[in-house]
């Protein structure tokens, strides 16, 4: 090789065609192995293609199986998406049911702890009971005996209480017969009683006398102090009343034993005591209403001293409108009338009435129905025989409702002169009479007549050095004093059946003349005070009240009307 490497020189033709020579037979060589290699690689070529061809159609399988995969992947990524999520809802679920295990677990577990616990109560107390059951059984043999007992006394108490039934069974229809003879005895009674105070009134009017009632105010609330109740007045019964004078140790010395203790009884066709209502009042001149209905003079005059209740009596407290029980003697009257009234129309009677309020001051005559004081009021003779009086300017108003009454009231006392004294805070200065005629016709029969209803409530009498009367109201004073003094000598005088009896002394008596001298049913109140320094007082209003009880005018006749 060294020699063919080398480049032989120029001249050497001989080496270098040998040269070229092993060039071309190694070219030649090459030639041929290429040529081999050629056909080698056309052969593998050929191969190749086959292959090719062949791998080209499993290239086309395999995408074609590619794709169905990659179809079946995104399947199979959706199916693990749904399992997923369906997954992640079921991990959810089945969190929330393991925490409601955990718990319905602890809550368990809480209830078993409690049970536990009352399981030890109950168990202790089971004991106790298994105890108690012991001692019951050891005692039940003692309680069985006990029942034997009782049962025998209880068959003893049953035949006892069959033998008290039937015995109060006995006492009971006793009873009930009693009750049935009892009522009858009261109604009985009743009626008798009834028929002894109807024959009683007769008598009164055979007799002709004027009717009194007693009545005794309760004690005020101020009047209380100190007091508990009225010891020197006892209303032994329905007429009978006695005063006591109790002296002191120091009058009882003076005196020397004479006065100590002293006792008045007195008797009247009624006495009412403190707790008398007006209604149990009315109740007994009901009938002297009817009789003035009937076509009778009827007169009912209050006497006594300042402060005893006259003016409640005859017109009432001063609640009257809101409160019925307060309502005196006028607005019941008329309450009566009115109901009477409406009554008797079934029976064709029909009446007027007429109604006048009048006061006597200071031995003037004011008219209590007007303000108007301009207008001189003087009692005048009605006919020239002189039996019937009427007084001249007064006001007369007809009266169709129980209202009218109570306006007539409310006005008269706005009118009416009061003043406060001493004795009483609200003392009437003057006598009022409240006058109601009433004429009656029976559009049937043609039948009149005509009764007039006289209330009169007189002013209190006073001692002038108790009540501190002083100017204006010492003559108002002296003058119901005066007044009263005269009616005090007109009743003598009737009691003594004098010829003369001194009616025209003073305009009250001069008023009342026809009340007092003969044809009128007439009832005097006389009022007394509960207060024991009045004691002096009450006698006297006492004793003028039995000689006015004693007193004969006549017996009323019936009027018609003309």
């Amino acid at each position: 090789g060294k020699a063919a490497s080398s480049k032989r020189p120029a001249w050497d033709l001989k080496g270098r065609l040998e040269d070229m020579e092993k060039m071309f037979d190694h070219t030649n060589r090459r030639v041929e192995d290429l040529e081999t290699e050629k056909q080698t690689l056309q052969t593998d070529v050929e191969v190749k293609k086959e292959v090719v061809v062949q791998s080209s159609e499993e290239i086309r399988t395999l995408r074609s199986n590619i794709e169905q995969s990659e179809q079946e992947l995104e399947n199979l990524r959706k199916s693990l998406r749904q399992k997923e999520e369906q997954f992640n809802e079921e991990t959810v679920r089945l969190k929330r049911q393991l925490e409601d295990e955990h718990y319905t677990k602890n809550s368990l577990e809480r209830r078993l702890k409690g049970l536990e616990d009352e399981l030890s109560s109950k168990q202790t107390e089971v004991a106790g009971l298994k105890n108690s059951v012991a001692e019951l059984s050891s005692s039940r043999a003692g309680v069985e005996a006990s029942l034997s007992g009782a049962k025998t006394e209880l068959e003893a108490a049953r035949g006892q209480i069959l033998a008290l039934q039937t015995e109060t069974d006995r006492k009971s229809e006793e009873i009930k017969t009693s009750l049935v003879a009892q009522e009858e005895m009261k109604a009985k009674l009743r009626w008798e009683e009834s028929e002894r105070r109807k024959l009683h009134n007769l008598v009164q009017e055979l007799k002709g006398n004027i009717r009194v009632f007693c009545r005794m105010r309760p004690l005020l609330r101020e009047e209380k102090e100190g007091l508990d109740e009225i010891r020197h007045v006892h209303i032994q019964g329905e007429k009978t009343i006695e005063l006591i004078k109790t002296v002191d140790s120091a009058n009882e010395s003076i005196a020397g034993g004479m006065n100590k203790n002293m006792k008045y009884d007195f008797e009247f066709d009624r006495v009412f005591g403190p707790t008398s209502s007006q209604g149990d009042v009315f109740a007994e001149i009901s009938q002297l209403v009817q009789s003035a209905l009937d076509g009778y003079n009827v007169c009912v005059f209050a006497y006594g001293q300042t402060g005893s209740g006259k003016t409640f009596t005859m017109e009432g407290g001063p609640a009257i409108e809101d409160d019925e029980s307060e309502c005196g003697m006028i607005p019941r009257t008329i309450r009566q009338i009115f109901e009477v009234q409406e009554k008797l129309k079934e029976k064709s009677w029909q009446y007027k009435l007429q109604a006048s309020f009048l006061e006597i001051y200071n031995e003037e005559i004011r008219d209590l129905l007007t303000s108007d004081t301009t207008q001189k009021c003087e009692i005048k003779m009605s006919d020239s025989k002189g039996t019937d009086l009427h007084v001249t300017n007064l006001k007369t108003e007809e009266v169709t409702s129980e209202g009218q009454i109570a306006s007539m009231i409310r006005r008269a006392r706005k009118n009416r002169a009061q003043a406060k004294t001493l004795c009483n805070e609200r003392s009437s200065r003057s006598h009022s009479v409240f006058m109601l005629r009433i004429e009656g016709h029976n559009t049937a029969t043609t039948e009149t007549c005509c009764g007039t209803l006289n209330l009169v409530d007189l002013a209190g009498s006073e001692r002038i050095k108790d009540s501190g009367s002083e100017g204006l109201r010492l003559t108002e004073a002296q003058a119901i004093n005066k007044s009263l003094s005269n009616l005090g000598n007109v009743i003598m005088a009737l009691a003594q059946k004098n010829s003369h009896v001194p009616y025209r002394n003073s305009k009250l008596t001069h008023l009342l003349q026809n009340c007092l001298g003969g044809n009128s049913k007439t009832l005097m109140f006389v009022n007394i005070s509960p207060k024991e320094e009045c004691f002096s007082e009450t006698l006297n209003s006492l004793r003028f009240a039995t000689k006015v009880n004693q007193c004969n005018i006549g017996t009323a006749s019936k009027k018609a009307a003309k």
